[in-house]
């Protein structure tokens, strides 16, 4: 869309300029007027309508601070989150059409080179904000110094890859693929997947992150392993309970996508 205005907009202007050119022989001088005003009100309407309404900008991609980055509090807007930093993320992810949308930024001046921010928004406001070598140490150095490992033939390492690479500020604490025994159709899997999201927060926002982060898991291990046919998220949260599983999330295909099943929780989530 942006392309297409903005070659719309090319012709109005080479409208307008042989608009120009015409008022010059007196026989085309009303059709030169007439061509150059039309062209110089569509570009005026193009100019309103773009600023208004599409808001088709050329915003730069912004990179975060450690200073930037501390004065992003919670429930901002994406907006006032891009006046802090000066530009737009340098990219934008969503489950589905209807889903919250996540920012990832590049972290700039931080501890790491590859420092990165990531910022999630639950109904057009910031729920949770996660960082990665800015302001504090990652452990990705130590995920660079391991062996190269296969996990195209592995559905556990399939599952581990999508939760490393997606699920900011969750570890893996186990995860178990079994043949599924109620189906007939052979080659079909359950994933049982135990979880621990590491970010400390309040229990509202721990128990929506760790339903949209089981949406998200599911969601891409459905295209990612056509094998599973089921899987079953449970959830641990150090901050509130080191033992206890706060969570329990199923889904079973449908078609190409995961449905949920069932959602239970603990005491300390059941509010």
């Amino acid at each position: 869309m942006a392309l297409f205005i903005a070659l719309f907009g090319g012709f109005m202007v080479i409208g307008a300029f042989i608009g120009v050119i015409l008022l010059v022989p007196g026989k085309t001088r009303r059709t030169g007027l007439r061509l150059s005003l039309t062209c110089i009100v569509i570009l005026l309407s193009i100019g309103f309508i773009n600023k208004h309404f599409l808001k088709y900008e050329d915003e730069p991609i912004a990179t975060i601070t450690p200073g930037e980055y501390k004065k992003i509090r919670e429930d901002m807007t994406y907006d006032e989150v891009k006046k802090i930093v000066g530009g737009k993320a340098k990219s934008e992810y969503k489950i589905n059409k209807y889903s919250s949308p996540d920012y990832d930024f590049d972290g700039e001046d931080g501890l790491e080179n590859d420092a990165t921010v990531s910022l999630h928004f639950v109904d057009d406001k910031l729920s949770v904000k996660s960082e990665y070598g800015l302001i504090t140490k990652s452990d990705q150095s130590e995920l660079d110094d391991s062996p190269y490992v296969d996990v195209t033939e592995n559905p556990e390492n399939k599952i581990k890859e999508l939760v490393n690479e997606h699920l900011h500020n969750v570890s893996v604490e186990d995860i178990e693929v079994n043949q599924d025994l109620g189906t007939k159709e052979n080659g079909q899997n359950i994933a049982l997947v135990h979880l621990s999201f590491d970010l400390k927060n309040s229990l509202a926002r721990t128990k929506k992150m760790i339903e949209l982060y089981s949406d998200d898991l599911a969601a891409r291990t459905a295209i990612e392993d056509k094998s599973i046919s089921e899987i079953s998220v449970f959830w641990k949260a150090p901050y509130i309970d080191e033992n206890e599983t706060l969570a329990k999330v199923s889904y079973k295909r449908s078609g190409e996508k995961m449905k949920v099943s069932a959602r239970n929780y603990s005491q300390s989530l059941s509010y």
